[in-house]
């Protein structure tokens, strides 16, 4: 049976320098770690921030409104290269309304000369009738009709003129617009069809970025889920060198009540779990120090991606867009001009021949009350003989002019029905080509316009977010440097207290047997981690229980 002689006082003095330390180096480690948990929790914040400007950089990319802008470019750009067709097509449609108002017009005047002559007409069948009354009231009827057929026809003159005068201002506003457009067409289109090519391969540049950018901030952010996941090696490292310390205070106790090969057993211990806990710290360090370097590689990575995207290809395509739609701003506005000169003379258009097709209609019971009259007329000639046959002559003349009235209104119906088709193709064309050039132009520029913005100010902040990323990492890096150099202090306390303590073979003299029993039971108490019992299960006397885990209580660490 072996067992220690107990070490004298000046010995037992030198022995509880190691406990001291142990404490010393928990609390440094404790310090440090917690700081850098600190730090590294800090970081995944200003990760997330990472991602969040970089997707918001991909949101302003795809947003509905970006894309539609750039779509709304092509457009203005496609309508400004065929503005010379398109503008002879309205032309020929105008000029085509212009000639159909002239035969209204003759036809309606034709008209107006026809029912003035009726109106002479009527008091010669009253001369003729010799006051007979059935004649007079009838007359009186005529001239009645008359006199609404003259009010009718001044209104459509008056409609006629109207439209004229919207006719001749829109055919100014095309000879303006065919004149602002020789001096850019075709070249500044092109360059807008070339810009939008431009807009979208620099939008599908940033998108491929961003997407770059974000993945490479994902790995960054799981670099750091690892690295604090590592960092937990200073908790239970500090936790195991409190145990450490608590086996040592064990230890002085056993010797101070005269015990000394309970206390060597124990310092045993100590320096044997001082040993193993120094070389699991240097492992976790190892892999903590990996976590931290390949962060920080993942990060100037990122930085890169940043400044590449930054700079692009030095192309400068919002510029060349700015420069391109200054160029074609005369132009653009007399489309806007134009734009509304023909919404105003679609509406002008469509408002007149509604109105002209009621008073034609008017028109048309005129005729036909006038025809109506001829046939009444002699009709009542029969009755009245010789004087009937004088009034029979004038009801002739009345019939002429019924006939006239006729074949106006059908060249006056045939006109309007021109003019309609005329006035519709004007207005489908009108819808075909968007409409609001110069508005949609100046709008799908200032969209794009922000969307970039947006776009750049997302990579600025990522760029900056990276940046304050990579100075937590240095400030863990700097914080960890100390704590993940202790490990061969750690080892060295290890050695010392080997030095000072032993392993009893079996069983000590006496009451020791039932202390030493009784203290390892206490010690075995404070575990926390696998590794410990491991080590302890090595110093258990003949008869102790192997000790069992308690997973619930375990780091998954050691």
């Amino acid at each position: 049976m072996l067992h220690m002689v107990a070490p004298d006082a000046g010995q037992r003095t030198e022995t509880t320098v190691p406990a001291a330390v142990l404490a010393a180096l928990a609390a440094e480690l404790d310090r440090h770690f917690v700081e850098a948990g600190r730090t590294l929790a800090s970081a995944v914040g200003a990760v997330q921030r990472v991602i969040g400007a970089l997707d918001g950089v991909t949101h302003a990319i795809d947003a509905e409104a970006a894309t539609e802008s750039v779509a709304d470019l092509r457009a203005v750009a496609q309508r400004l290269t065929t503005l010379p067709a398109a503008q002879a097509e309205r032309d020929a449609e105008l000029s085509a309304i212009a000639t159909q108002l002239g035969v209204i017009r003759a036809r309606v005047l034709e008209m107006r000369d026809t029912l003035r002559l009726l109106e002479i007409y009527g008091p010669n069948i009253k001369i003729a009738a010799s006051g007979e009354a059935v004649f007079v009231d009838f007359v009186d009827g005529m001239l009645h009709r008359l006199q609404q057929g003259e009010q009718h026809i001044a209104h459509i003159l008056a409609e006629l003129s109207t439209l004229a005068a919207g006719i001749t201002r829109g055919s100014a506003a095309s000879t303006r617009l065919l004149a602002e457009g020789a001096k850019v067409v075709p070249e500044v289109p092109d360059r807008l069809e070339h810009d939008a090519a431009a807009l979208d391969g620099y939008r599908e540049t940033l998108r491929r970025g961003a997407a770059e950018l974000a993945a490479a901030a994902r790995t960054v952010a799981k670099r750091v889920g690892s690295a604090l996941h590592a960092l937990q090696v200073g908790d239970s490292t500090r936790q195991r060198i409190e145990h450490v310390a608590a086996t040592l205070a064990y230890a002085d106790v056993a010797e101070r009540d005269g015990d000394a090969g309970v206390g060597a057993h124990l310092r045993a211990l100590a320096a044997a779990q001082t040993l193993s806990l120094a070389a699991d710290f240097a492992a976790g360090a190892a892999q903590l120090g990996d976590a931290l370097r390949a962060i920080g590689d993942e990060t100037e990575r990122l930085l890169t991606l940043n400044a590449a995207m930054a700079e692009g290809d030095g192309g400068d395509p919002l510029g060349e867009l700015d420069r391109d739609v200054a160029a074609v701003s005369a132009l653009t506005e007399q489309l806007h001009d134009a734009d509304r000169d023909t919404d105003a003379l679609v509406r002008l258009t469509t408002d007149s021949l509604d109105g002209l097709a009621q008073r034609c209609d008017g028109l048309r019971l005129i005729r036909r009350d006038v025809g109506d009259m001829a046939v009444n007329t002699r009709l009542l000639c029969r009755r009245f003989g010789v004087m009937g046959r004088a009034v029979a002559v004038v009801a002739v003349e009345v019939g002429t002019c019924a006939t006239q009235l006729d074949r106006a209104t059908a060249a006056i119906t045939g006109a309007l029905e021109a003019m309609s088709a005329s006035g519709a193709t004007i207005a489908a064309s009108h819808r075909s080509r968007g409409g609001a050039t110069g508005h949609r132009l100046a709008l799908a520029a200032e969209v794009i316009r922000e969307g970039h913005a947006t776009s750049e100010r997302g990579i600025r902040d990522g760029e900056g977010e990276a940046r304050a990323l990579i100075a937590e990492l240095r400030a863990a890096n700097a914080v960890l440097e100390r704590p993940l150099a202790l490990a061969s202090e750690v080892a060295a306390i290890g050695e010392q207290l080997g030095a000072q303590g032993i392993r009893v073979a079996d069983t000590l003299p006496g009451a020791g047997d039932a202390a030493l029993r009784a203290l390892l039971d206490q010690v075995a108490a404070n575990y926390t981690m696998a590794a410990e019992r491991d080590v302890h299960t090595g110093f258990l006397l003949p008869g102790m229980e192997p000790l069992t885990e308690e997973s619930e209580e375990e780091d998954g660490l050691f």
